[in-house]
C-alpha cells in the first residue's frame, strides 16, 4: 500500500513545476487518438516567469522503441504539441520540456502508460451521467474486467476519475462506499465502450472514454450563445453556455473518434421547433453537433470534421411531466425521424 501511494504522488508531481504543467485532463494512462489522425499533449506556462520566447518540447519514448521528439507551439500562456500518427496500442513516455521558463534551466514535466487507440467524448446530462452502481449489469462487467475482458477499455470522468484502465478501475475503491470507483462511472459512457469493443472483437484498439455529462442540464448549456441564438424559440439564460466553457472547450485540442450525447429531459417543456425552419430543439441539436465538430477540427490532421456522432433517444420515461415523447424523438433527429440526414449528418 505505502508502494502504491508513493507513486501517486511522485506521478502527480511531474505533470507540474510551476513554470509548466500539462492541462488537468492530459495524464498518466491515457489514450490518445490513433492513426491516420494526430494528436496533441497540452497544457499552460508560468509567464510571468517566462523568458520573451519559451519554446516547449516534447520527446516520445515508447517502451522497446526508438524516441522522437517534437517542437510544440505557444501562444500566450498555453502550449500544444502534435504529436506524430501513431498506430494502436504501445506504452509511451511523454516528456515535455519548456526552454526559457525558468533562469534555471529547463523545465520538464512527463506522464506514463500512455497509450494510442480510439477516444470517445460522453456527454448530456443525468441520462448520461447516471453511474454503473444504479444498473443491473454492473457485477457482470465487473466479472468480466477481472477476467480479463475490456482491459483495452481506459476511462475518464472530468473532476472525479483521472484516467485508469478498467482493470485498475475495479480494484480502486472511492472513499464514500468503498465500492470501486468504476461503478462511479457513467453507465451509458462505459457500456458503449464495452459494446464496442466486444463487437470490434480481436481488432478493438485502446478505447479512451471522457466522461463529461452534468445532471438537469439544458442544450443551451452546452452550445455557445451564438450558436444557441440561431435558433429561434430556444430560450438563453444565466447558465446558458457554461457548459460549453466548462466541459467542451478545456477537451477541444483533444483528438477524438466522435461523440457520444444523450440528453433531452430538461428541454421537453420548450419547442420541439424544426430544423428546417431554424426553431427549438429540432434546430438546437445540430447546431451543437456542427459547432463541436468545428471546434474539435479547428488543427488540419486532427478530430475529423464529419467525426462520427452517436445520439441516445430518451427512454419513454424520460418525459419530466411533460407530455409528447414522441415529438421529442422527432426533435432529436432534426425533424427527419432518423440519422443521418441532411442537418445532421
Amino acid at each position: 500500500m505505502m508502494k502504491a501511494t508513493i507513486g501517486l504522488f511522485l506521478s502527480l508531481v511531474t505533470h507540474s513545476t510551476g513554470m509548466i504543467s500539462f492541462s488537468d485532463h492530459v495524464q498518466d494512462h491515457m489514450v490518445l487518438q490513433q492513426s491516420p489522425q494526430k494528436s496533441g499533449v497540452f497544457g499552460t506556462l508560468n509567464t510571468t516567469s517566462a523568458a520573451a520566447n519559451p519554446t516547449v518540447i516534447a520527446t516520445v519514448a515508447p517502451v522497446g522503441g526508438a524516441s522522437y521528439q517534437v517542437l510544440g507551439k505557444v501562444t500566450g500562456n498555453n502550449w500544444i504539441a502534435y504529436l506524430r500518427p501513431t498506430s494502436a496500442g504501445g506504452n509511451y513516455t511523454i516528456t515535455v520540456s519548456c526552454n526559457g521558463c525558468s533562469p534555471d534551466g529547463p523545465n520538464t514535466i512527463f506522464i506514463n502508460d500512455v497509450t494510442f487507440g480510439d477516444v470517445w467524448y460522453c456527454a448530456g446530462q443525468s441520462n448520461m451521467e447516471l453511474p454503473l452502481i444504479h444498473t443491473i449489469s454492473r457485477n457482470d462487467s465487473l466479472k468480466a474486467i477481472k477476467e480479463g475482458q475490456f482491459n483495452n477499455i481506459r476511462i475518464h470522468q472530468i473532476r472525479t476519475i483521472d484516467w485508469s484502465t478498467a482493470l485498475n478501475a475495479t480494484t480502486q475503491m472511492n472513499k464514500q462506499e468503498g465500492l470501486p470507483i468504476l461503478f462511479d462511472y457513467s453507465s451509458t459512457c462505459y457500456y458503449f465502450g464495452q459494446e464496442l469493443s466486444r463487437l470490434m472483437g480481436e481488432s478493438a484498439p485502446p478505447i479512451g472514454l471522457i466522461h463529461v455529462a452534468v445532471g438537469g442540464s439544458m442544450v443551451q448549456e452546452w452550445t455557445s450563445n451564438k450558436t444557441s441564438s440561431e435558433c429561434s424559440n430556444v430560450t438563453l439564460s444565466a447558465s446558458s453556455q457554461s457548459l460549453f466553457d466548462s466541459n467542451v472547450v478545456p477537451f477541444s485540442q483533444m483528438t477524438l473518434k466522435g461523440f457520444v450525447w444523450y440528453q433531452g429531459e430538461n428541454n421537453m417543456g420548450g419547442l420541439f421547433g424544426n430544423s428546417e425552419y431554424a426553431s427549438g430543439y429540432s434546430c438546437a441539436v445540430p447546431k451543437m453537433v456542427a459547432e463541436w465538430r468545428s471546434l474539435f477540427s479547428q488543427e488540419p490532421g486532427t478530430t475529423n470534421p464529419d467525426a462520427p456522432f452517436g445520439l441516445v433517444t430518451l427512454a419513454p420515461s424520460g418525459t419530466e411531466g411533460h407530455p409528447d415523447i414522441g415529438g421529442m424523438y422527432f426533435a432529436q433527429t432534426a425533424s427527419y425521424g432518423d440519422l443521418p440526414n441532411a442537418a445532421f449528418p
